[in-house]
């Protein structure tokens, strides 16, 4: 799966840098740059080690989908490296004092919600189809795998799961929304003016101020 992700046809000392895209038809890497002993380095802490490309592996052992497994994980890595940029963007711009008055980071990081999820199930799309075309790689391939349950059990157990889940979380967004819709009740605390709202917990320097007996926000 490795030389599948780097879309790395034949063996070799050298790790490619920036990685090209995959040309899978014709088996080869376009515009490489080689960086001799990098990936000997990092994969067996020996730069003269020899780094296994797909050529290498017999042809039925190849992930049957190249470009998707090359390109979910420069999915994954690139969400990866802007949730970095984006925390240390934050942590400048507080150092700055300029956090909560920057609209700009806010529209990024609302923007980079759903990064997480899609970054994970990215890389579940890698772990799932670079293993193919096995299950337990090398031992059981998936075709050899197929439960023999006729297929109305497998509809009928699939139906029940959706059933079940749709309850559980539909009870759970109808309360969420319940809540949602309360209107405030008579001696309520406000919100704090003058200051950024916290959801949960308190920062250490309020709570030294207010003295030992400081309680965390609700």
């Amino acid at each position: 799966m490795l030389a599948a992700v780097r879309q790395k046809f034949h063996s070799a000392p050298l790790c490619n840098f920036p990685e090209p895209p995959l040309d899978a038809q014709a088996e080869t890497t376009r515009w490489a740059i080689g960086i001799p002993g990098l990936a000997s380095l990092y994969l067996a802490h020996d730069l003269n080690a020899e780094v296994r490309g797909l050529k290498a592996l017999p042809r039925d052992t190849w992930p049957t989908n190249l470009p998707l497994v090359f390109w979910a994980f420069r999915v994954m890595v690139g969400l990866g490296f802007l949730m970095i940029a984006l925390g240390v963007t934050s942590l400048y711009l507080r150092w700055k004092e300029r956090l909560y008055t920057s609209r700009w980071l806010h529209r990024c990081a609302v923007a980079m919600g759903p990064s997480g999820l899609v970054a994970v199930t990215a890389g579940w799309v890698v772990t799932e189809s670079g293993r193919q075309p096995f299950t337990v790689y090398g031992l059981l391939r998936t075709a050899d795998s197929v439960s023999p349950i006729a297929a109305p059990a497998v509809a009928t157990s699939l139906a029940a799961f959706a059933v079940v889940y749709f309850v559980v979380f539909g009870a759970g967004i109808w309360f969420l929304l319940h809540l949602f819709n309360q209107p405030p009740r008579p001696h309520e605390a406000g919100l704090p003016t003058g200051q950024p709202v916290r959801t949960a917990g308190i920062t250490p320097a309020p709570a030294l101020a207010a003295g030992p007996n400081a309680q965390p926000a609700e």
